[in-house]
C-alpha cells in the first residue's frame, strides 16, 4: 500500500468518524427534545383540571352570592351564603395562581432552572392540598344547611342538638386534618406519601420525566 493510498484511507476513516459523530449529535438532540416535548405535553391534564375548577369556583361564588342576598333577613343562610362564596373564590383564586404558576414554565430554558420552576408548583400544591383539607372539613357544614333550606327541610337541624351534633363533627374533622398535616411533615414513608398525593399525579409525573431529562444530559455530558 503506497503512502498516498494509506493517506487517503486515513481522510476516509476520518470523514467517516466526523459524519457518524453529526448523526449521534442529531440523534441525541431530537431524543431530547422528543423528552422535553413529553414533559409539556404530560401538563395537559393540569392545565384542564384548572380550567374545570375555575368553572366550579365561578359556579359556587355566583350561586353563593345570589343565595346570601336573597337572605339577608336571615342571619344563619346569610352567614353560610358568605361562606359557600368565598369558598367558590378560594377555588378561583387557586386556579388562578396555579396557571400562571404553569405558564411561567420556560421548557426551553437548562434543566436545572425548569426544576426551580416545578419546585415553586410542588411546594403551591402541597400548600393548596392543605388549605383544601381544613376547608372542606367545614365547608360541608354550611353546604348542608344551604341545601336542608333549599328542599324545606331545616326541621332536620332546628334542635340546638343536632346543630352541636354536625359543628362537633366539623371539629373532628379539622382535629383529622390536622393529625394529617402532622404525618405530612414526618420524613417517613406516610409523609412522603401525603406530600406526594397533596402535589398531584400530573406534577410527580412532570417531575419524573424531568429527573429523566437530567439524567440523559448527565449522561451525554
Amino acid at each position: 500500500m503506497t503512502p498516498a493510498t494509506l493517506d487517503d484511507l486515513k481522510l476516509a476513516w476520518k470523514e467517516l468518524g466526523e459524519k457518524l459523530e453529526r448523526q449521534n449529535t442529531l440523534a441525541l438532540y431530537q431524543l431530547r427534545e422528543t423528552k422535553r416535548a413529553h414533559f409539556r405535553f404530560g401538563f395537559r391534564p393540569l392545565l384542564l383540571g384548572q380550567v374545570l375548577q375555575l368553572l366550579i369556583g365561578g359556579l359556587i361564588a355566583g350561586f353563593s352570592g345570589w343565595f346570601w342576598i336573597n337572605h339577608v333577613g336571615h342571619t344563619s343562610l346569610l352567614v353560610c351564603g358568605i361562606l359557600l362564596q368565598a369558598y367558590g373564590i378560594m377555588f378561583i383564586l387557586f386556579a388562578i395562581r396555579d396557571l400562571g404558576l404553569i405558564r411561567q414554565i420556560d421548557y426551553a430554558a437548562p434543566v436545572l432552572a425548569i426544576q426551580k420552576q416545578l419546585t415553586h408548583l410542588r411546594v403551591w400544591h402541597i400548600r393548596t392540598g392543605i388549605w383544601f383539607g381544613f376547608t372542606g372539613s367545614v365547608v360541608w357544614l354550611p353546604v348542608m344547611l344551604v341545601l336542608l333550606h333549599l328542599m324545606d327541610a331545616e326541621f332536620w337541624i332546628d334542635e340546638p342538638r343536632k346543630l352541636y351534633w354536625l359543628i362537633a363533627t366539623a371539629l373532628v374533622c379539622l382535629g383529622l386534618n390536622y393529625g394529617l398535616l402532622v404525618l405530612s411533615r414526618s420524613p417517613g414513608k406516610c409523609g412522603s406519601a401525603l406530600r406526594r398525593s397533596w402535589i398531584g399525579s400530573t406534577i410527580n409525573r412532570a417531575q419524573a420525566a424531568l429527573d429523566e431529562i437530567a439524567q440523559f444530559e448527565r449522561e451525554l455530558s
